[in-house]
């Protein structure tokens, strides 16, 4: 500023002019030309001086000496002579108070406030103290992808409506700093690992490790030391012939490549115009921002990432499977009364002896297997028929679940009606739900008291074709049947269907028969 004041009074222009246009005081646009005069910059007339300005950057003027630089006090003064004796023991790794209660006696006058600010002006307070250098993060090629998740935005989900966090998650290879970024709506095992498959496939490799932080979708317990890792991203990892390396926690210096990604990803899509489209715009444009980063000047490494990657890191990928990988869902759960554990609104048998302990449910489309510390304890076949609500081995059956089970009893009962009824049977006994599937059995068994078997094996036929194995369809069916007269045969007579079914009843006319001697005998008794 004074540069400039001093080269436009030079020009002519007057102290109220430059006190407008500049924004100073006149004041100061004065006693800028008065020194600008004495050091001959300008003349008494304030045309040009004799003096031309120094070249920029040099000050025009000289710094002005402080008077109170050059005033020292008297506790200055007497600890300057021990100056030698105070940096000696803070080199050793003496606290300044320990130092201060040391001072010799003569200096008993010297306060402790006056002490310190001493050793500031001196520049003595950084002496002796060791600071933790934290040394560089070297990555070979091929050796690290680093992943981190952080919120990007809350958006409207299209399918339910509601407003719901994105989460971006962003990867940075370790030697040539490529980055990638895929959007998601939540952070579980099954999209954490779908999205590292999709990483690779995008590298066309895969890397000897992927750090990270102690995430529960991978790492079910943090540790200073190892990490309990999830059976899930352990097997999805010797799949693909890398290891997880999950950092310390609380230690996010180790990963510095990636901390500064997530507010990076975030500005990126300040770009972005218009309202909310979906989540696969969205990425397709970050990706699209992030492609032309790549390309770019790294600023620490003063490299182009692309580059790098193309000539020095890509050869240095280990080749992806030849066969794709199952994504596995992961679950614990607590062991029931009855022995079997829930997954996926179906219930998996573990036996007996480890009701009430936590197991862990790995899950495939396939199958379901039961681990319990460490140990697997049973595989079941995953249950898709939405009527089967069990899975259990024979020998993990209870007694009556068993005779249930086998249904030798109630499919020869139900084969004398006829072969539908036994099929219908059949696929209500194999629901495995115990006792309300025997209540629906001999529901539909006793019908014959009702009606035809003729009727009853046509209605478990047409309740079959129509997917349902409950007792209310089949009386519908039935009575819908008898509405339309399509009956085929006749409802027997109460009577004769109970002297066919149970030889132990008695027909109708034998109470009749009976009924003149009970009225005499009440006569006689009158009498």
């Amino acid at each position: 500023m004074e540069r400039k004041i001093i080269e436009m009074l030079t020009q002519g222009a007057a102290v109220k002019e430059l006190a407008r246009s500049l924004h100073v005081g006149k004041k100061r646009v004065k006693q800028l030309r008065r020194l600008a005069q004495e050091y001959g910059y300008l003349d008494s007339g304030g045309g040009p001086g004799a003096v031309a300005l120094p070249p920029y950057p040099e000050a025009v003027f000289p710094d002005r000496l402080d008077g109170r630089s050059r005033k020292v006090s008297e506790e200055h003064i007497q600890l300057d002579a021990v100056r030698d004796w105070i940096k000696e023991r803070l080199e050793v790794g003496w606290q300044p108070i320990t130092i201060f209660e040391e001072l010799p006696a003569a200096m008993g006058d010297v306060g402790r406030s006056s002490f310190y600010r001493y050793l500031a002006r001196q520049g003595l307070g950084r002496v002796g103290k060791h600071y933790r250098v934290i040394p560089e993060i070297v990555h070979e090629p091929g050796e690290a992808l680093i992943v981190d998740w952080g919120k990007l935005c809350d958006a409207i989900d299209a399918v339910t409506g509601k407003k719901r966090v994105v989460w971006a998650f962003v990867g940075v290879l370790g030697y040539s700093r490529l980055r990638l970024v895929r959007l998601v709506w939540t952070m579980d095992v099954e999209t954490t690992l779908r999205v590292l498959e999709e990483m690779f496939r995008e590298l066309g490799g895969v890397p000897r490790k992927v750090t990270m932080d102690n995430a529960k979708c991978v790492a079910l317990e943090a540790s200073r030391y190892e990490p309990v890792l999830n059976p899930v991203a352990e097997r999805f990892a010797h799949h693909h012939g890398f290891f997880f390396e999950c950092l310390p926690p609380a230690q996010p210096q180790m990963k510095g490549k990636i901390e500064r990604q997530i507010p990076y990803v975030r500005r990126l899509r300040q770009s972005r115009t218009g309202m909310w489209e979906n989540l696969e715009a969205e990425e397709v444009h970050l990706r699209g921002k992030l492609a032309i980063a790549n390309e770019q000047l790294h600023g620490t490494t003063r490299r182009r990432p692309k580059e790098v990657f193309a000539q020095e890191e890509r050869s240095t990928l280990k080749a992806l499977p030849a066969v794709a990988y199952e994504i596995e869902r992961y679950h614990e759960g607590m062991v029931r009364k009855d022995g079997y554990v829930r997954f996926d609104s179906k219930y998996y048998a573990a036996g007996d002896t480890l009701i009430g302990k936590t197991v862990a449910v790995i899950a495939n489309s396939k199958q379901v297997a039961l681990y319990h510390e460490g140990k697997l304890i049973e595989m079941h076949e995953r249950l898709r028929d939405p009527l089967r609500m069990k899975a259990a081995k024979p020998h993990q059956l209870k007694p009556w679940e068993k005779t249930i089970a086998d249904g030798a009893f109630y499919c020869q009962r139900a084969a004398k009606i006829g072969p539908n009824v036994k099929a219908w049977v059949e696929e209500v006994l194999r629901q495995g739900q115990g006792f309300v599937d025997t209540r629906r059995v001999w529901g539909v068994l006793s019908l014959d008291k009702r009606y035809g078997r003729d009727e009853i094996d046509k209605a478990c036929a047409r309740s079959l074709e129509l997917g349902s194995t409950s007792y209310r369809m089949v009386i519908k069916l039935l009575d819908v049947a008898e509405a339309l007269g399509q009956a085929s045969t006749p409802r027997p007579a109460a009577a004769a269907r109970a002297s066919t079914m149970y030889k132990y009843t008695r027909s109708l006319e034998d109470y009749q028969n009976l009924l003149p001697l009970w009225q005499t005998n009440q006569k006689g008794g009158n009498a």
